[in-house]
């Protein structure tokens, strides 16, 4: 039982750990706080109906060293960095856990997704349906810089941990990175 709470312990970390050193190398000045962010293109939900998925959605920012403040495992967090859903241009960045301590994290799926299948954002203003063109797992420290940006086309990126679990470390190796573009 042990090593069991401590596989699913380190789900938490990995996309937390993940995104801190990504964000360490590449470094990006905090925007705004995440409590001031308000209108209709911020995600309030996330659904993904072929996994039965459904989780709220909250704005999140960036620690003191880059780090990407996340949400309990039942949540999604919405990147204040990047793009909304509603934004011309730009990737809609949405990371969260593949597990706890508690059990499965809300973004477990996003390693078993499948070209075509389709993923809501729901902001204040109606939803935005995308549909996965891509998922692919990247080192801890190689996440594309490109996903990070309010440039270039528009799309959505849920990002989770996943890959080999290092029981030396106590941390999934990779991330999962679920592209998904707009209908």
């Amino acid at each position: 039982m042990k090593t069991a709470n401590l596989l699913i312990g380190a789900g938490i970390w990995l996309t937390i750990g993940a995104i801190v050193g990504w964000l360490s190398n590449y470094p990006i000045p905090p925007p705004a706080d995440p409590v001031a962010v308000a209108g209709d293109n911020v995600p309030i939900t996330l659904k993904i109906p072929s996994r039965h998925v459904t989780a709220p959605v909250e704005p999140v920012g960036t620690g003191e060293r880059g780090s990407l403040n996340l949400p309990a495992a039942s949540r999604v967090g919405w990147w204040i960095g990047g793009s909304g859903p509603l934004d011309p241009h730009g990737t809609v960045v949405l990371a969260g856990h593949v597990d706890s301590r508690l059990g499965p994290g809300v973004l477990r799926a996003v390693g078993m997704l499948r070209h075509g299948e389709r993923i809501e954002v729901v902001t204040a203003h109606g939803a935005t349906t995308y549909v996965v063109s891509a998922v692919s797992r990247y080192p801890k420290q190689s996440l594309p810089r490109s996903l990070f940006t309010t440039q270039g086309p528009r799309r959505l990126a849920l990002v989770t941990c996943g890959g080999p679990f290092d029981q030396a470390t106590g941390h999934y190796r990779d991330n999962v990175v679920a592209v998904a573009d707009p209908v």
